[in-house]
């Protein structure tokens, strides 16, 4: 399943782009080169896929499950020079996977490591084709502890670096060859002892400046090879102190690896800048940049956008800008992403006592615990905001009804009605912008907006009905009520109009081709105000009603055979709240009649359109009053929905 726009993908290949993260730390380099940025691509699909297969083809949509391979795929792929070739995946059957604590890629494809138990340490070796040679086998490895481990870049032969802890609970990080040819091990280039003893991460720097940072709680290191005649036990180092802090997770930014996002357990977001004169270290410098959900994985994707991929909250997708906000962050969440997970406890709760249970779960974990509900319901993708204040209502048109995508958003305010068009321009680019249609009263608020049949628009506001041609955007006719009534609530659909006016009154009108014709007129009475009515077909492809129903003040709903407006039923629903909005809908095949109150409770009949009797009267709580409306969902047709509670 993808949503777009959707986090990348576990196992990524970096590839070179432009962006403007530069703005923000000007690129450590003192070769004054431009700076350039990394963009994520994904590994062949069928490379992931069958590395998941070798554990429980049956359960992929499981993360535990395939989590682990893919890890080790993603690992070494920040620099890697091809892709392994699929086919030979399907040949990687080393156990369960489940055992898997480390897997590394070496950047040149030449071998997959993988610590799978203390003091051993798998190779899978591949020819120049990226071809399986053989079967794999296991290497003696000496550290038993071993807290992390990464291919060293830009080497003769595969070299590792292994992080491990001793038994006197010191840390250490040694380089290992890996020789292909002997099955062994032989020593590296540099090893150092006695590290930081929260060091927990090795991060491998790509060429030219090579080496590797090593992640401290209280000190970032950067080690490379000694100087030329200077013991392997001597390598050259840079450090550079950092608050307390646990880092979680790094993400690369430039190819060159001058630059590297890091986040912590806070969730807070770092840049890491590897000063440099083009071949070595010369400094390092950590700067924060915001918040963010705490990480698992980071991916720098391009112009300042990252994604941020946790597991004990929502993943997001952000924008680190160049210059700071009012707060001082120079982070922007552009969208979030839900994760439940994990979930320490959950129960079932029906609040209503309708039957309809709702699950409450703990999730998260740290600063991003949360308590959940999910349902089911309807879900909803917000697209884009713009900030109008102020709204009442809101409808799209078409400029024609031969067109398939809607051109004008109606939007209305207390005293004045706004129309934005979305507009393309020569690039295909949609823009919505403000324009008129001159047929529309502009000066009023509209009480409804649609398309109706010949080609036409329809404006309802208090003062009249507004017939506007599509072609020349002008009225070609105006209904408007009798002197001293004004129009208080208006349903309609392409041929029909119902209108309640003030006193009482239901008035219908009919469209026609250049013109609005009034067939019936009802006296209700002045002790009967119209609160709402609804003129819509059940059956959604019609272009007309045979039924209309009407909300009154006397806390009652009518419902009326169209067009001579003889009564079907009526329904007392309750005695002190009002219906505020009424709908004729069909749900599977059966035709319903839903009235909201202004309390948050919603009535629901079964209507026999033949008879217009009502039954099966149910009564549920919504818990806020809202207008109902009918529409067309996307596929697929059932949704779970889910509120957060910080």
């Amino acid at each position: 399943m993808r949503t777009p726009p959707g986090p990348p993908c576990a196992g990524t290949l970096v590839t070179k782009a432009t962006g403007d993260l530069q703005e923000r730390v000007g690129r450590p380099n003192d070769s004054g080169q431009p700076g350039s940025f990394a963009a994520v691509s994904p590994l062949p699909e069928a490379a992931t896929r069958c590395v998941a297969r070798s554990r429980a083809p049956s359960l992929l949509d499981a993360p535990s499950v395939w989590q682990p391979v893919a890890a080790a795929l993603a690992l070494g792929t920040g620099c890697c020079d091809r892709h392994l070739k699929a086919p030979c995946l399907d040949k990687l059957l080393i156990g369960n996977v489940g055992t898997i604590k480390i897997g590394i890629i070496d950047p040149k494809i030449r071998l997959i490591g993988m610590h799978l138990y203390d003091g051993h340490f798998k190779v899978l070796p591949f020819d120049s084709k990226g071809d399986l040679l053989k079967e794999a086998y296991n290497i003696r490895l000496e550290e038993l502890k071993v807290v992390h481990m990464a291919f060293l870049h830009d080497t003769a032969k595969p070299t590792i670096a292994v992080l491990y802890e001793d038994p006197k609970e010191q840390r250490h990080v040694k380089t290992y060859e890996v020789n292909l040819k002997e099955k062994e091990f032989n020593e590296g280039p540099w090893c150092q002892s006695h590290l930081d003893g929260g060091s927990s991460m090795i991060i491998p720097v790509p060429a030219p400046l090579g080496g590797v940072v090593i992640i401290g709680e209280r000190t970032i290191l950067y080690l490379n090879s000694p100087a030329e005649g200077e013991p392997r036990d001597k390598p050259y180092v840079k450090a550079s102190p950092m608050r307390v802090t646990i880092t979680k997770a790094f993400g690369k930014v430039d190819p060159d690896g001058s630059r590297w996002l890091l986040s912590d357990q806070q969730g807070d977001l770092h840049l890491m800048a590897l000063h440099n004169d083009g071949h070595r270290v010369q400094g390092i410098k950590l700067e924060k940049l915001g918040t963010t959900s705490i990480a698992s994985t980071i991916s720098y994707l391009d112009n300042g956008v990252v994604f941020i991929g946790s597991n004990f909250g929502d993943s997001q997708l952000v924008k680190v800008n160049p210059q700071p906000d009012a707060r001082g962050s120079y982070v922007d969440v552009l969208e979030n992403f839900i994760n439940l997970g994990p979930i320490v406890d959950l129960c079932v709760v029906d609040l209503e006592r309708q039957g309809q249970g709702q699950v409450v779960t703990c999730s998260g974990a740290a600063k991003d615990g949360s308590l959940r509900i999910v349902r089911n319901g309807i879900g909803i993708n917000e697209q884009a905001t713009v900030d109008l204040p102020g709204i009442k209502g809101m409808w799209s048109l078409r400029s024609s009804g031969a067109d398939v995508y809607d051109t004008f958003l109606v939007v209305t305010f207390i005293s004045e009605t706004r129309i934005l068009a979305i507009n393309v321009d020569e690039t295909s680019s949609a823009e919505l912008g403000e324009t008129e249609i001159e047929g529309f009263d502009s000066d009023s608020q509209t009480l409804f907006c649609g398309n109706v049949l010949y080609d036409q628009l329809l404006q309802v506001t208090a003062g009249a009905v507004r017939l506007v041609s599509s072609a020349s955007m002008q009225v070609v006719k105006t209904w408007s009520p009798p002197r001293g009534l004004q129009i208080n609530v208006v349903s309609a659909n392409k041929s029909q109009v119902l209108l309640g006016t003030s006193g009482g009154n239901l008035v219908y009108l009919e469209v026609g081709p250049s013109d609005l014709v009034e067939a019936h007129r009802v006296q209700l009475g002045p002790e009967k105000e119209i609160s709402c009515l609804d003129i819509s077909p059940l059956d959604s492809e019609a272009e007309s009603s045979s039924l209309a129903v009407v909300g009154l003040w006397s806390m009652e709903v009518c419902l009326y055979r169209v067009p001579d407006f003889s009564m079907l039923a009526v329904e007392s629903v309750g005695e002190t709240v009002i219906p505020r909005s009424v709908l004729l809908c069909m749900f599977e095949g059966v035709p319903y009649l839903l009235a909201a109150l202004g309390d948050g409770h919603l009535f629901n009949f079964v209507v026999d359109p033949e008879t217009g009797t009502l039954s099966e009267k149910k009564k549920i709580s919504l818990g806020c009053p809202l207008p109902s409306s009918p529409f067309a969902p996307a596929p697929p047709p059932h949704h779970s929905g889910e509120d957060r509670s910080p």
